[in-house]
């Protein structure tokens, strides 16, 4: 499935998500993600399909004589005579987002001349928490995590980890000394932090210790949310400005950030080391930064370069949103052109239940929520065919990788009927900040298009355009295995094994929402960044989601935080090993 053009992704019977219908599908999730690792305030979606590298055509025609991609192919270096400032410092860090700020404040901290090339105009959007392992605040609420469990549920989950197995132990032992530095930072603020468990908040179809959920798939709820100087956390409706806590935190021990100044080029000397980096100011003009001790890129993912990202996972173009728009691989593209490897293929950071309406179209009314009622639920689903696509209970995230990759256009629909409340186990999730599962939710999802509503199921299925023959038997086929109580497909949870047989019935169709990409760069057990034969390139080293080496092709979805807290953990400890400071 990798290393196609997107010119190859199927569409629908009618066509619905093309041109400019895709491009609100996922809007109301921009800025809401709870695993991303860089990026600056959301954009609209309408963006993503102007993110287009610059030069395409001169970059095509060059890569084409090479064969290369047009990414691969180095632009001129940037001479001397160009450069109109010169910083001499300690360490460089490509990047103020929720990876690099960590390791900015680390380095800050220890009383290295730090140095950051920030694209945005400010510092990246505070997602909705971290993630670590057997952390002090964990601990003492009781709350544990085995190491060697951990490590082979990942393993699987993500369909391997492109040759670094070792990391997700690397991250495990070093997670809870970096959240418990994480916890000092903001409790010198009059902040803190806080289990997830802790606040009792729960995250739509999670897997963790809601009612029906599967012991069938592992689950990880490790998140770790913020709690703000009057004590309110995502619980109470607040996500803490935690980046600004760590950017102020390291320009008040003495960082240096240069916003509106993108990262454009390295500067390899004749020894091999990486020695400078090269920022292009707002405008126009180029400044050097020397970094005696090493360069950490945390640039972001590649989700913002659809031709990019379509290249190292082409189910990835089946998703309907980028939050990020500006994330366009500038990271990866700099470490290529001065010999770095690139993983073989990248993962999505993906949201599974974005309800759109028969046009494709993302509901814009503000009494719409991003996840259609009841729809985000275990219930019965299908593809656009009418046949049933997955254990509708996979937790978390997981519930989108079946829909990219085992359907023509990325999307499924939900269907149940009107007996949904007495059907349903007893303490099923009343929602979150993506849903609400209401029968007055359903009603205004009626009214926005989201949802749709027959009285014969013969009625329904030609309401969702799915094959009727097909719709009818593999709910028969679903009947029967509700009768016998168990699930001989795909092994749902008996609890959700419930019955389509009350009209009304309903129907909604929902599509996947991307907000990054996870793959990048190669990079050994210390974050330094690898060449083609596997050896480390002196001086340069890697963190975040412009980062390779962790994940496979599927974005564990069943750890919640990943992207963030090892993302996080790792620019840490790239800046301990620039400073040789110990570490596990």
């Amino acid at each position: 499935m990798l290393k196609e053009s997107e010119s190859k992704v199927s569409l629908s019977r009618r066509s619905f998500l093309t041109g400019a219908a895709v491009l609100g599908a996922g809007a109301a999730m921009a800025g809401l993600a709870g695993c991303s690792s860089g990026g600056d305030a959301a954009k609209p979606a309408a963006d993503d399909v102007a993110a287009e590298p610059a030069a395409k055509s001169a970059a095509t025609e060059d890569a084409a004589v090479l064969g290369q991609q047009p990414w691969e192919i180095a632009p001129e270096p940037i001479t001397d005579d160009q450069i109109v400032e010169t910083i001499d410092c300690d360490i460089a860090v490509c990047g103020a987002g929720i990876a690099g700020l960590p390791g900015v404040a680390l380095a800050a901290e220890n009383g290295a001349n730090v140095h950051v090339l920030e694209k945005a105009g400010t510092y990246s959007t505070a997602r909705l928490c971290t993630c670590g392992f057997n952390a002090k605040c964990q601990t003492d609420n009781g709350i544990t995590y085995d190491r060697d469990k951990f490590i082979t549920d990942v393993w699987k989950i993500t369909n391997g980890s492109q040759g670094r197995m070792s990391s997700y132990g690397k991250w495990f032992d070093n997670s809870a000394p970096y959240i418990d530095w994480l916890q000092g930072v903001c409790q010198s603020v009059g902040c803190d932090i806080i289990p997830q468990q802790v606040t009792g908040f729960k995250v739509t179809n999670d897997g963790v210790g809601q009612v029906g959920a599967n012991e069938f798939w592992a689950t990880y709820a490790a998140m770790i949310y913020f709690v703000d100087k009057d004590g309110k956390t995502l619980a109470d409706g607040v996500n803490v400005d935690w980046a600004g806590i760590l950017a102020d935190y390291a320009t008040d021990k003495g960082a240096t950030i240069h916003y509106n100044t993108p990262a454009v080029q390295l500067v390899r000397d004749e020894s091999g080391r990486v020695t400078s980096v090269i920022g292009e100011n707002e405008v126009g003009e180029y400044i050097k930064i020397n970094a005696s001790k090493g360069i950490l890129l945390a640039c972001g993912d590649m989700g913002g370069n659809r031709e990019m990202m379509g290249y190292y996972n082409t189910s990835l173009l089946k998703t309907r949103s980028v939050a990020e728009t500006k994330n366009t691989g500038d990271g990866q593209m700099m470490g290529m052109w001065i010999g770095a490897d690139m993983d073989d293929f990248a993962a999505g950071d993906l949201f599974p239940f974005v309800a759109v309406d028969q046009t494709g179209e993302r509901p814009t009314s503000p009494d719409a929520k991003s996840y259609a009622a009841v729809a985000n639920l275990p219930v019965f689903m299908v593809d656009n065919t009418g046949r049933r696509l997955m254990p509708e209970d996979l937790p978390f995230q997981a519930c989108s990788v079946p829909k990219i990759t085992a359907t023509a256009d990325g999307s499924a629909w939900s269907v149940w009927d009107s007996a949904w409340q007495e059907k349903f186990p007893e303490g099923f999730p009343a929602g979150d900040y993506l849903s609400e599962n209401s029968p007055e939710q359903i009603e205004i999802d009626i009214k926005n298009g989201v949802t749709i509503q027959a009285d014969t199921i013969d009625e329904l299925a030609d309401k969702m355009d799915v094959d009727p023959d097909i719709f009818k038997e593999q709910l028969d086929r679903y009947h029967g295995f509700c009768e016998a109580g168990k699930d001989l497909d795909f092994y749902k949870n008996p609890l959700w094994l419930t019955t389509i047989d009350t009209p009304p019935f309903y129907a909604s169709r929902h599509v996947v929402s991307i907000t990054s990409t996870r793959g990048g760069l190669r990079n050994d057990e210390r974050c330094r960044v690898l060449d083609k034969e596997g050896m480390p390139i002196p001086g340069l080293y890697v963190a975040g989601n412009t980062a390779g080496s962790f994940y496979g092709n599927v974005y564990p979805p069943n750890v919640m935080g990943s992207g963030i807290g090892h993302g996080q953990c790792f620019a840490w400890l790239a800046v301990k090993d620039m400073l040789g400071m110990e570490y596990i």
